[in-house]
């Protein structure tokens, strides 16, 4: 899962991004089909490998309309300031749109997670060591 797909293929990823927001804008569109199944047990789920922590979260956050606390709990574990250790809730639309690009995209590999949360103290840490 380390293997860069972009550095491999030679594509930017300004380019890569640019691809991405055509199946990002179509999210919305994706969540109202979606609602044409309600009561017939529609979910969403979030697959997700941090690369940094080695964790993994694969889980079933929605259900049928209601959210499921435990399940986004998890994913704001996940997508900490590992640095830190502090936790802050994603928010939920970032979190349907990642679900939405996965579906609509029909990928069976996790989303790899390079940043999530970040602490101020952490950011400034990083300006300080980085271009």
């Amino acid at each position: 899962m380390g293997n860069n797909i972009l550095s491999k293929s030679g594509a930017s990823r300004r380019r890569f991004l640019f691809a991405l927001t055509g199946v990002v804008a179509a999210a919305p569109v994706y969540a109202s089909a979606a609602g044409l199944l309600r009561g017939a047990g529609d979910i969403r789920r979030l697959r997700l490998y941090a690369d940094r922590t080695g964790e993994m979260v694969d889980t079933i956050y929605w259900i049928d309309g209601d959210y499921i606390p435990e399940a986004l709990a998890e994913i704001d574990h996940v997508m900490r300031d590992w640095r830190s250790g502090s936790v802050k809730q994603i928010d939920i639309r970032t979190i349907n749109i990642m679900a939405a690009t996965h579906a609509i995209t029909d990928a069976s590999e996790p989303y790899v997670l390079l940043s999530g949360y970040r602490t101020a103290k952490t950011n400034a840490m990083l300006r300080r060591y980085s271009r």
